[in-house]
C-alpha cells in the first residue's frame, strides 16, 4: 500500500515536472518571437467535489506552471486564467484529467 502510493506520487512529480518545462517552453517561445501566440481566457472547473487539501494541491499546481494563473473559487467552481487557450472547454477537460484526476490519486 505505502509502495504504490509512493510510486504514484514519483510518477505525478514526473508529469508536473515535464507540464512546468514544456509550458515555460512555450512561455519562452511566445516572448521570443515577433507576434504574441497568446490566446487568453478563464476557464470554469467543478471542484465541489475535491476536499480542501486537493483544492489547495490542485490551485497552486496550477498557479506555478507558467501560463496558467487560478483566479478565484466560488461556489464549488474554479476560475483559471490560460494565456493559452484555444478552446477553453477542452482545455478545461484537459485541467481536469491532467491535474486534478491525478491529484485525487495521489491525496
Amino acid at each position: 500500500m505505502v509502495v504504490n502510493k509512493l510510486f504514484r506520487m514519483i510518477r505525478f512529480g514526473g508529469f508536473y515536472l515535464k507540464e512546468v518545462v514544456v509550458s515555460n517552453i512555450r512561455v519562452a517561445v511566445d516572448i521570443m518571437t515577433p507576434r504574441h501566440l497568446m490566446k487568453p481566457a478563464i476557464l470554469r472547473i467543478d471542484v465541489s467535489h475535491l476536499t480542501s487539501r486537493q483544492l489547495l494541491v490542485v490551485t497552486n499546481l496550477i498557479t506555478m506552471t507558467p501560463g496558467t494563473l487560478s483566479l478565484d473559487i466560488a461556489e464549488g467552481t474554479l476560475y483559471i486564467h490560460s494565456m493559452y487557450s484555444e478552446h477553453a472547454e477542452a482545455e478545461s477537460e484537459e485541467l481536469v484529467d491532467n491535474y486534478i484526476k491525478k491529484v485525487c490519486d495521489v491525496f
